[in-house]
């Protein structure tokens, strides 16, 4: 049922920004000598409930116009862990797809809000992320040894289950209404400064929200404002304060760090090869669980594509480097169009 349901939301996500895309009016896309992270951020089902914002760059949308965009995240979970007090699994894949809307505004202020529907469920991809793995490298966990297409997400802690969802749920995620404002810069180097409110629009229950309204604040800072380098540096920073919610509340961190760094190489005016890396502190404390105490750290590698003078495409596949502390294995794409 899971992976049914997801492919019909992603074929009409997909269709409705394919359509503005080719329907929508002149100009308006961000300048593609600037650099743009990929928009990822950790989707492991006790962190992608709260408002962790996505990697974003300097540049925002030009005053009077729109962009408009599809961002598909597909993530497969496989963290066994214990202790005497502590048993956790999360076993599954999840689906995030959403919608995103931004509007330039006088001097260089952009607002946007952005849609999420989750998807959790065992899914079809265990066999695909095991050859995955054999094929770079990369440590499974123990995902191999486990059942396939399982979707468990559990927590026991001192004798009491904690967290149980295993019904491969879907629904409305958290909505998030975002505003920045673009700095002047210095030379070739642009800034800005954005924040972001989420909204308490999902179920705790099933795992696509966490119950409570949070809000992030941060700055980011990159290279080539003038357009004169092949080279993509950005980097980003911020803090994240997280309201009452209903996902472990007892051991919850309300105060969280992030930030992310990306470095791309134009290969041609239109196709840009970058490499990156997302962080964020802890949510949780009183566990000796990596998976709920541990700093994330993420690395991504992949194509941003600059299919038009008005639209853009970007895909990422993303690896935890801390292992434990996210999923292993995610994958992002996403489509933006300005009009």
């Amino acid at each position: 049922m899971g992976a049914g349901r997801t492919g019909r939301v992603l074929a009409w996500l997909i269709c409705v920004g394919l359509a503005w895309a080719g329907l929508t009016g002149a100009a308006a896309a961000d300048d593609d000598t600037v650099p743009r992270p990929f928009s990822f951020s950790d989707q492991s089902p006790t962190v992608a409930i709260y408002g962790l914002p996505r990697a974003q760059g300097y540049t925002v949308a030009e005053r009077g116009h729109w962009h408009a965009g599809v961002q598909v995240d597909y993530t497969s979970h496989y963290t066994a862990q214990d202790n005497a007090r502590e048993q956790l699994l999360f076993d599954g894949e999840t689906t995030r797809a959403a919608l995103l809307f931004r509007r330039g505004f006088a001097h260089r202020w952009q607002a946007s809000i952005e849609i999420p529907f989750v998807d959790h469920s065992g899914g079809i991809g265990d066999g695909f992320i095991d050859d995955f793995h054999d094929t770079f490298g990369f440590a499974d966990g123990g995902r191999s040894r486990a059942p396939r297409d399982r979707q468990q997400f559990r927590y026991r802690r001192d004798g009491r289950l904690a967290l149980d969802v295993s019904d491969s749920p879907s629904g409305l995620g958290d909505v998030r209404m975002g505003l920045k404002k673009r700095l002047p810069g210095i030379g070739g180097w642009g800034a800005a400064v954005a924040g972001e409110l989420k909204l308490p629009t999902g179920d705790a229950d099933r795992l696509t929200g966490s119950g409570g309204t949070d809000v992030a604040l941060w700055a980011t800072v990159g290279n080539n404002q003038n357009g004169a380098s092949d080279w993509r540096l950005l980097a980003g920073a911020g803090g994240l304060y997280s309201g009452e919610g209903d996902v472990l509340s007892d051991q919850r961190v309300q105060g969280v760090g992030f930030g992310w760094a990306s470095i791309g190489y134009a290969l041609t005016p239109d196709f840009v090869v970058q490499v990156q890396a997302n962080t964020h502190s802890a949510f949780y404390e009183n566990t000796g669980l990596e998976a709920l105490d541990g700093v994330a750290v993420q690395g991504a590698l992949g194509l941003d594509w600059q299919v038009t003078e008005r639209s853009a495409l970007a895909f990422a596949i993303i690896e935890d480097l801390n292992t434990g502390a996210s999923p292993d294995v995610s994958f992002t794409l996403g489509l933006q169009h300005g009009f």
